[in-house]
């Protein structure tokens, strides 16, 4: 179950904030698995922050972009329309 922190009443708020060591944030999340509460570190949520950044920078932002009739059509095989490598 995912909830926000938003979501939840003031007690359960501090409940969460106890078992986890820390204060919550208006804008995480909670995922509860088995009961027990996982909330990303600081660290955890900067390295993912990283890890999305260093994906969108491998990116090749120069290559040719195709309208979706054409990717489509391409994709299909009904026009001379090719994917960019």
């Amino acid at each position: 179950m995912i909830v926000q922190t938003t979501q939840l009443s003031p007690s359960q708020k501090a409940a969460i904030e106890q078992k986890v060591g820390r204060e919550l944030t208006p804008q995480e999340n909670i995922v509860f698995c088995c009961g027990t509460p996982k909330v990303a570190s600081a660290a955890e949520r900067e390295t993912a922050v990283q890890q999305m950044r260093s994906q969108l920078a491998l990116r090749d932002t120069s290559s040719r972009r195709l309208s979706i009739a054409d990717s489509m059509a391409a994709l299909l095989g009904e026009s001379g329309a090719e994917l960019p490598a």
